[in-house]
């Protein structure tokens, strides 16, 4: 499935961390805090995760607490503290040593925090087994947009038809499309299957499959 490609770029949560549930819990946590009705549906909620939070999170809050949104996030967010790591999802390591194997280099593409970002790749003891990483705080503008992925092809001098793009969610398939880069859809994370045919996109149950 991933063969034909020299560069695999991956999404984090949801594609190599199982933490979609704890977002999905962070962003009603703040919203509800920040005075958001407890109506607002938990796919409301999933669906942003990946997204800065200040883009949509104004929709749902009091205009009055719309100063207050990055404060709480920072304050209640615990992904980059040491004491709090994601698991991962059930066969990443095999994955990414078997692309490596084949020659192939293996990069992370997230709107995480550099900080937490690198925590997570040594606490998972996956430095070796990446060839370069782009964060959310070395990008101007998050995906849909294809800054993080055309950034790592350009330190590469990569060609976009050499590269794939696994993620979880629309607005990855986004960011592969705007970057003219393939794209396959993961079901460990916030899309679901009928998401991903309604799309007509490739889609494995998780990137163990990838070389099924």
């Amino acid at each position: 499935m991933i063969n034909k490609y020299k560069y695999v770029l991956f999404d984090i949560d949801g594609v190599i961390l199982s933490s979609t549930n704890y977002y999905m819990e962070l962003y009603r946590d703040i919203a509800e805090t920040l005075g958001a009705s407890k109506n607002v549906p938990d796919t409301f909620y999933k669906k942003h995760i990946g997204i800065k939070i200040m883009a949509w999170m104004v929709e749902i809050i009091p205009v009055e607490s719309h100063h207050k949104i990055k404060s709480c996030f920072f304050e209640k967010n615990r992904d980059s503290s040491e004491n709090h790591q994601f698991p991962l999802i059930e066969g990443t390591k095999e994955t990414l040593l078997k692309i490596k194997e084949n020659n192939q280099t293996s990069c992370f593409v997230s709107t995480k925090t550099r900080a937490s970002m690198d925590i997570m790749i040594d606490h998972n003891n996956l430095s070796s087994l990446i060839g370069y990483s782009v964060s959310g705080d070395e990008v101007n503008n998050f995906k849909p947009d294809p800054e993080g992925i055309t950034k790592t092809l350009k330190h590469f001098t990569g060609e976009p038809g050499k590269a794939v793009f696994i993620g979880d969610s629309l607005h990855d398939l986004g960011a592969a499309r705007n970057g003219n880069v393939a794209f396959i859809g993961v079901l460990s994370g916030i899309c679901t299957k009928t998401d991903w045919e309604r799309e007509n996109i490739p889609y494995v149950l998780s990137i163990k499959e990838l070389f099924s």
